[in-house]
């Protein structure tokens, strides 16, 4: 939420336009509007009007404007009476303001809106900090993703040394809807196999587990990163004993015991 937040502080306005100039009252024109101001003058609370709208005999007041006027010229522009110092009388006062150009009749055409401008350099940062820490969180969502589908047993793409006094066997997968699709990960496990069914089991006591094949599909071979260390490995695609298609990842100590589980696996009908 806060990535999202961050990008929509992008403007894109240039950073010139923000630049705050000093200016007279008199050289104010329709060319400044939207454009921030620094302007002294004469602000005469007395001359201030307020809008107002007629609705169904209700009269509802709107925005007051208040005169700033360059003392011994006729030059004036009226400034929204927001964030203004509070006078009860006419004042000489410094203002920095964007020039705004007025919306309907009782609007006046040009009036300033007082108030620094934003730091654009600012909020174009955090614009782009939200935009790389978005990407970096769907980046991070899309590896996690993929670690799950692999099971969290992670290929090694390279030769590492071996572990040193690895358990006999680990499982890494579902484990089906028995245990409520509980993903399991280097797990210590043990393996019993009869003529129509293998099992993969718990070897910790008081954790119970199971993980029935019944007919071997698919292998492929890798070494897996574990907590132990680089492992011989095989990723199972198997049918289990409700004949539903599942997948999951042997980790064994040697490439001798991994070859001598899959070769009984195959002979399994």
């Amino acid at each position: 939420m806060l990535s999202l937040g961050f990008t929509l502080f992008a403007r894109p306005a240039q950073v010139e336009s923000q630049t705050v100039r000093d200016v007279a009252i008199g050289d104010i024109s329709i060319a400044s509007v939207n454009t921030y101001v620094r302007v002294s003058g004469l602000l005469d609370t007395a001359g201030a009007y307020r809008t107002s709208y007629n609705l169904g005999g209700f009269e509802l007041y709107g925005s007051r404007y208040v005169p700033l006027v360059a003392p011994g010229t006729p030059d004036a522009i009226w400034v929204a009476d927001e964030n203004l110092p509070t006078r009860d009388s006419a004042t000489y006062v410094t203002l920095v303001a964007q020039v705004v150009m007025g919306q309907g009749a009782q609007q006046p055409p040009l009036y300033l809106q007082v108030g620094y401008p934003p730091n654009v350099v600012l909020v174009n940062f955090l614009s782009r900090l939200g935009s790389i820490s978005l990407f970096a969180l769907i980046l991070a969502a899309v590896v996690a993703w993929l670690v799950e589908r692999l099971d969290y047993a992670i290929p090694l793409p390279w030769n590492t040394r071996p572990a040193s006094n690895p358990p006999a066997l680990l499982w890494f997968g579902e484990l089906g809807r028995q245990f409520d699709d509980l993903v399991l990960r280097s797990c210590p496990a043990r393996f019993h196999a009869t003529p129509h069914e293998a099992r993969f089991e718990s070897a910790e006591p008081g954790y119970p587990w199971s993980v029935a094949v019944r007919r071997l599909k698919w292998v492929e071979l890798f070494d897996v990163a574990t907590s132990y260390g680089s492992m011989p490995a095989a990723r199972l695609y198997f049918e289990d004993e409700r004949g539903l298609q599942r997948h999951g990842v042997i980790a064994v100590s040697s490439a001798e015991s991994r070859d001598a589980i899959l070769q009984v696996l195959s002979l399994i009908r």
